[in-house]
């Protein structure tokens, strides 16, 4: 089969479309580059050894105007479109386990949005990211909006050096932010006795996380999952929660585990939990004193 442009480019790695042209074939006359502020072709997970021209390539088109981010999403030949307005934008959730990427948008009515990518193209993910919060910050997303305050120095194990490398990377770029938890990783105790016996040879791990926050958001960095049967220290993950789409936030003990508090936010119809173990946060929960983020 003849070679194409498109297959000719073709590689694991996000790229920006500029114009028209730069389209994959799949989505031709979708939209016109030139009336959004950034739009990116997603590539299929694939390797190019088991490509063809005739093939398409790409997974999704990510597009970013005003208003609006849109999802032009494969489904076989033809694609679907999902159109999110951005302060309709509930949580933005980042994560990276080796080379398997995924982004999921929560909305406040309640949809996710996923788009799975390669792990190593993780900057043009970044950069989409930025530019949807900066729909909704006041400010640039790397400056101050207030007094600044010490971020608080987090201290974890050997295993999550990188979440802390992942925190202190943040409260630079971004110096309001500041230290609200930080949960070391631990073996989560179920409630259940007859479960309690089984993970006495079978554990699961709570794994670490950090909190931060300032007067226009909270961020978790966290890892993708929050509670695995061994350690995981390969994966990275963030998730931005806009404070002004929050409708309640709260702390509540967790149904399964001994020990463990939930983190509980409702944006909308969109409701997220986060599992906390010993820090900050908790600890002031178990002395009864009054926790505000």
């Amino acid at each position: 089969m003849t070679s194409t442009p498109e297959f000719d480019r073709f590689g694991p790695w996000i790229d920006e479309v500029h114009d028209a042209g730069d389209l994959p074939r799949l989505y031709q006359g979708a939209l016109d580059p030139a009336a959004y502020r950034l739009v990116l072709k997603v590539p299929r997970d694939i390797e190019r050894r088991n490509a063809h021209p005739g093939m398409h390539l790409y997974d999704y088109v990510l597009a970013v105007d005003p208003e609006h981010l849109t999802v032009l999403r494969r489904r076989d030949d033809a694609y679907d479109t999902i159109r999110v307005p951005l302060d309709g934008i509930a949580a933005i959730a980042d994560s990276v386990r080796l080379l398997n990427g995924r982004l999921l948008v929560h909305t406040v009515d309640g949809q996710t949005v996923a788009v799975a990518y390669n792990g190593s193209a993780n900057a043009p993910i970044r950069d989409l990211v930025r530019l949807l919060r900066s729909h909704y910050l006041p400010a640039d997303v790397t400056g101050s909006t207030g007094v600044e305050q010490p971020a608080g120095e987090v201290r974890l194990g050997r295993e999550d050096t990188g979440l802390v490398t992942d925190y202190r990377r943040l409260t630079a770029e971004e110096p309001a932010m500041r230290l609200v938890n930080a949960s070391s990783r631990h073996v989560a105790v179920p409630l259940a006795p007859l479960e309690r016996l089984y993970r006495l040879v079978w554990p699961t791990t709570l794994h670490a996380s950090i909190v931060a926050a300032d007067d226009r958001e909270i961020q978790i960095l966290h890892r993708r999952d929050w509670f695995t049967g061994g350690g995981d220290d390969l994966s990275t993950a963030r998730t931005v929660l806009p404070r002004a789409r929050i409708t309640d936030i709260r702390l509540g003990p967790h149904p399964r585990y001994r020990d463990v508090h939930l983190l509980i936010v409702d944006a909308g119809a969109t409701r997220l939990e986060f599992p906390l173990a010993s820090g900050p946060l908790t600890e002031a929960i178990r002395s009864g004193a009054a926790v505000t983020l």
